[in-house]
């Protein structure tokens, strides 16, 4: 047996441990919610002058956010759901862990020097007349 053939049942049991056995739909409704509520507090807190507190809740929430939204695509994709009824696809969640992601490494993984400086050259500087 390979350390990939169990792999599906402890996602399964993952799932129900961590969502808690609330209905697919429901549970994809409000853990986008909860991602808008993480975009709230980047906004307000984190864009303009973070702090370490702040900035370790941050790192808390987005992980386990990160983590469901991984959760809930497999399962999506496993029991092949439809969210159409609340107006969005698996697809969508799949985008917005990739999103989550993203911010993780923005406020989290500082960006070498080197990279942040060719960054602003090419955005800011004037091309010659």
């Amino acid at each position: 047996m390979t350390i990939a053939e169990p792999l599906p049942y402890m996602l399964g049991e993952t799932r129900r441990a961590r969502l808690a056995e609330v209905p697919l739909l429901a549970e994809a409704v409000r853990w986008f919610e909860r991602c808008r509520m993480l975009r709230d507090f980047e906004s307000k807190h984190l864009l303009v002058n973070a702090g370490a507190d702040n900035l370790r809740a941050h790192r808390v929430v987005i992980t386990d956010l990160i983590a469901d939204g991984e959760l809930l695509a497999w399962h999506a994709r496993e029991c092949s759901a439809d969210f159409s009824p609340v107006g969005f696809t698996g697809a969508d969640i799949e985008a917005e862990t990739r999103l989550l992601r993203e911010n993780f490494r923005m406020f989290h993984e500082s960006m070498p020097a080197a990279e942040a400086e060719r960054i602003l050259e090419a955005a800011f500087v004037q091309p010659p007349a």
